[in-house]
């Protein structure tokens, strides 16, 4: 029981930074004097800080937060274009970051395990509690199962790294479920995130923990060859490719701009998502189809799942009128007895502080 009331204070101090004493102790629901002991022997053992503040009136007040010295953990985000990795302090704070980008040649697993690799060296450290990844694609029991955009499959990444490292501590998790862990510490207790761009990415936040949902190869139509080998995804529908056809007025094969997104359309999108994140109405007629087939899926989610707010983000979202546009679709499709009122927004995460912190959840009872 000490050491389950030892990890509630920790993690409560994590989500929230820093508290007060009373603050503590109403969240725990413990009474002062056993969160006194508690308290103390944490401080004892480095994990904790305790500093007093002067109040206006009567005698100081302690404030309990964490030591950022207490342990240092990775966060790394594996992506189509690039790799990159940050190495944090105890206090969830940037103290190192190294990056690769990924070249065609390198959209492999002996490739992205050698960049993986040059990260780990590069921000490995003492008082390390574990390293996170996060990747792209279907990911289980420490493998990127599958990553159609990155051309990886099997790649055993928990085995490569006890082997190579010695790493115990490892998780690996999808991108946007990272996304999603990173938005819990201040969005409630259920939420859905969207990412959206030239690929499209879901994951709802329930019960403590990211359930990720492969939103961008649900099946919408009977048309549209996709890079993944089906027919018909939303992505081929409803991404930037969807729009980019539109606003060039041209046919583009959905394959070729998946592998060659950067080296050939990235001048394209970027123009678009510019001119987009100014006037939007100059370019909404080519958004229109896309976005009313992403508010179909979307409603569809918010009536099964019956999220409290759904999170937009990504590169593809540059102006709040964009999920102005969904809400307002979802309204219109939908019977407002299926779907009833949600929080639609926009929102900022970090992947690499998402997987971190989420690593720091799975292994700080290895501290105490």
């Amino acid at each position: 029981m000490r050491k389950k009331n030892k990890l509630d204070v920790l993690k409560i101090i994590l989500k929230d930074g820093q508290l007060l004493r009373f603050e503590l102790a109403r969240k725990t629901g413990l009474s002062l004097s056993t969160l006194s002991y508690i308290v103390r022997e944490l401080e004892n053992s480095g994990l904790l800080l305790v500093e007093e503040v002067q109040q206006k009136r009567g005698r100081p007040s302690q404030i309990v937060k964490i030591n950022p010295s207490a342990w240092r953990v990775v966060g790394i985000k594996v992506g189509r274009e690039e790799v990159r990795g940050t190495l944090f302090d105890a206090s969830a704070k940037p103290l190192k970051k190294h990056r690769i980008s990924i070249l065609s040649d390198m959209r492999n697993n002996d490739g992205y395990w050698k960049a993986i690799s040059e990260i780990v060296e590069n921000l490995a450290c003492e008082n390390l509690l574990g390293v996170g990844i996060c990747s792209s694609g279907i990911v289980e029991d420490g493998k990127v199962v599958v990553s159609h955009l990155m051309n990886v499959r099997n790649l055993d990444l928990k085995t490569l790294l006890k082997s190579a490292f010695k790493l115990n501590n490892f998780l690996l998790m999808n991108d946007v479920d990272a996304l999603c862990y990173s938005l819990s510490k201040s969005n409630g207790e259920d939420f859905l995130v969207v990412s959206y761009g030239a690929g499209i990415g879901a994951s709802f936040w329930k019960e403590n923990q990211a359930n990720h949902i492969e939103m961008g190869h649900l099946i919408v139509s009977t048309q549209g060859k996709c890079y993944c080998g089906q027919t018909g995804c939303l992505e081929y529908s409803a991404s930037e490719y969807a729009v980019l056809k539109n606003f060039l007025g041209k046919e583009i094969d959905f394959e070729d701009f998946a592998w060659n997104e950067e080296e050939k359309y990235r001048p394209s999108i970027e123009k678009l998502r510019k001119v987009a994140g100014g006037d939007f109405s100059v370019v909404r007629e080519f958004y229109n189809t896309a976005l009313k087939m992403l508010s179909t899926i979307v409603g569809d989610l918010v009536m099964t799942l019956k999220p409290s707010k759904v999170i937009f983000l990504g590169e593809g979202i540059v102006n709040p009128q964009m999920v102005q546009i969904i809400r307002k679709n979802v309204s219109e499709i939908f019977n407002k007895d299926f779907v009833k009122k949600v929080d639609f927004k926009t929102g900022l995460a970090d992947w690499e502080l998402g997987v971190a912190s989420a690593t720091v959840d799975r292994f700080i009872k290895q501290l105490l």
